[in-house]
């Protein structure tokens, strides 16, 4: 695999077609129309689904697993483009700027980016117990400045797939595939096949995930009130 270097710059000096700037901006036009999920409609959506068969309502539960994820991997994008637009106010220079960006992006961002794909959750239970350490790590990982933000960039990925780990809620990223084949080996004088072969091998892959790092103490939510009203809007 080539060594991708990633370069992060303004917007600015990317060059970006009018094109591309015109859809940014129509982007933003359409993104001012309410979309989010509030805390009511997530809350009358579960009192719909807990009707369902077993196997249905699992599928449901799922779904809203893995939107509060889905959300977290939102604001850890949010997180980066912070510290992005920050780091030069305050006195972070380009080449320690791209460092931290050519640190994150090979195994933590991806680890973010894909833990929905990876969700095991069977219960109300368990969505209760993802919902709180999610909320919890979202208000934890507020970040206003850039040092704040670089600091998260390296911990959120870590922290909340090793609080998701201990808790059940995903599954290893683990497969197995068997290749079979078949090759001929051909006289080069007659062009005639001399003979054969004939196999197959099995592949497995368990991908570990991050290094642990030391226990977080996160605030619990109660799953019963009803007085709060919590946006998980990257």
């Amino acid at each position: 695999m080539p060594d991708e270097r990633l370069s992060m710059q303004n917007n600015d000096e990317q060059g970006l077609s009018q094109r591309t700037q015109r859809l940014i901006e129509s982007l933003g036009d359409l993104w001012q129309h309410p979309h989010q999920l509030s805390s009511e409609k997530l809350k009358r959506i579960i009192e719909f689904v807990v009707h369902f068969p077993e196997s249905y309502r699992s599928m449901a539960m799922t779904k809203i697993a893995e939107y509060l994820v889905d959300n977290m991997g939102l604001h850890f994008l949010d997180i980066m483009a912070t510290f992005q637009q920050k780091a030069e106010q305050e006195g972070i220079d380009r080449k320690e700027c791209e460092g931290t960006f050519q640190d994150i992006m090979p195994e933590l961002f991806p680890t973010m980016m894909r833990l929905s794909r990876n969700l095991s959750v069977r219960s109300f239970d368990d969505l209760v117990r993802l919902s709180n350490i999610t909320f919890s790590l979202y208000g934890l990982s507020q970040a206003d400045t850039a040092e704040e933000a670089q600091r998260w960039m390296y911990t959120l990925p870590k922290v909340y797939h090793n609080q998701l780990e201990r808790d059940h809620l995903i599954s290893s990223m683990q497969g197995q595939v068997t290749l079979s084949f078949h090759a001929e080996i051909t006289s080069s004088v007659t062009q005639q096949p001399q003979f054969t072969v004939n196999g197959r091998a099995t592949l497995s892959w368990n991908v570990p995930g991050p290094t642990a790092v030391g226990p977080t103490i996160l605030p619990s939510i109660d799953s019963t009130g009803t007085d709060h009203e919590t946006a998980l809007v990257a």
